[in-house]
């Protein structure tokens, strides 16, 4: 299946698109993202908005699952705490996530 940066549901950009300035706002790289746009920034930038926004997707789809409702803030994938969500982070990914050693 070919490649597509469009959304599966079209409804869905915009929604996404504040999620990817929170994040990056988050990161502390959402000054730079407004001043010089997304194509300036380093790959390694751009991977760990997607990692962030790709781990908050999968919190809020399981929090879904489990009847809770899914809060604005992450949880941190190394520590598994659940000071910012009140959920316990127990993705796939957090529990094989080699960086947040």
């Amino acid at each position: 299946m070919a490649r597509s940066n469009k959304p599966v549901n079209p409804a869905a950009e915009n929604a996404l698109d504040r999620m990817k300035m929170e994040i990056a706002n988050e990161l502390g790289i959402s000054e730079r993202v407004r001043s010089q746009g997304w194509s300036t920034m380093t790959s390694a930038d751009c991977g760990r908005v997607g990692g962030h926004m790709v781990r908050r997707m999968i919190e809020q789809y399981e929090s879904t699952l489990g009847g809770q409702t899914p809060t604005a803030t992450t949880s941190t994938a190394a520590t598994g705490s659940t000071a910012a969500t009140g959920f316990t982070n127990t993705t796939m990914t957090s529990q094989f996530d080699i960086n947040g050693q």
